[in-house]
C-alpha cells in the first residue's frame, strides 16, 4: 500500500523550519539545501511543496499574517471601536517571542518584496486589509465618542502604521531599547492623544 502523505502538514513543517532558520541565522541562511535539512527532507525534497525560496518566504509571510489575525479574533471577541483598534495594534507589534519571530520573518520578507512583484503585491493586499480594519475601528470609535480629535482618520491610520511597522524593525534590531513595555507606552500615549 502506498504511503499517504499529508501535503498541508509538510508545507506547515517547511514554514516552521523557515521561521526557525530566520530566527536563528537570518534570511541568508535560508537556502533550499539548509531549509531541507532543517525540515528533515532530503536535498531536493522541497520541490513538491514549493517551487523556490521566494514562494517559501511568501508562505511564511502569509502564515505570520494569518497568525496575527487569528490572535486578534481571540483577543477581541466582539471587535469594535477603540478596544479593537488597540487590540489590532498590539497584535501587530512584537510584544512577545512569537510576535518578535514574526517580525523577523516580516522584515526579511520586506527585503525580498522590493524586487519581486509577486511578494510586493501580497504585502500590499495584507496592508490594505489591516488599513481597512483600522479605518473601520476608528469610525466606530468616533461614533461612540471615544475619538474626538480633528486629525483625519487617514492621518491617524498612517501614523499608527508607521509606529507599528517601526516597532517591528526596532524590536528586531534594538530589543534592549524597543521593549514591549516601551511599545505599549508609546501606543497608549498615541491613542490617548486622539480622545
Amino acid at each position: 500500500m502506498p504511503k499517504i502523505v499529508d501535503h498541508d502538514a509538510r508545507r506547515r513543517l517547511i514554514i516552521r523550519s523557515v521561521w526557525s532558520l530566520i530566527g536563528r541565522r537570518g534570511l541568508a541562511a535560508v537556502t533550499m539545501r539548509e531549509l531541507a535539512a532543517e525540515a528533515g527532507f532530503a536535498n531536493g525534497g522541497l520541490a513538491p511543496y514549493f517551487r523556490d525560496k521566494d514562494e517559501i518566504l511568501l508562505a511564511a509571510f502569509r502564515y505570520a499574517c494569518e497568525a496575527t489575525e487569528r490572535r486578534l479574533e481571540r483577543a477581541v471577541e466582539e471587535p469594535s471601536g477603540l478596544v479593537a483598534l488597540r487590540g489590532l495594534c498590539h497584535e501587530l507589534v512584537p510584544l512577545d517571542d512569537t510576535r518578535l519571530l514574526e517580525a523577523r520573518v516580516v522584515v526579511a520578507f520586506w527585503d525580498r518584496a522590493l524586487y519581486d512583484p509577486r511578494l510586493s503585491s501580497d504585502y500590499e493586499a495584507t496592508m490594505q486589509r489591516w488599513r481597512t480594519l483600522m479605518h473601520m475601528y476608528l469610525a466606530q470609535a468616533r461614533a461612540a465618542g471615544e475619538v474626538t480629535t480633528s486629525t483625519s482618520d487617514e492621518d491617524i491610520v498612517e501614523t499608527l502604521f508607521a509606529v507599528v511597522l517601526g516597532f517591528q524593525v526596532n524590536a528586531v534590531l534594538t530589543p534592549e531599547i524597543t521593549t514591549p513595555e516601551r511599545q505599549i507606552e508609546v501606543l497608549e500615549g498615541l491613542l490617548a492623544s486622539y480622545a
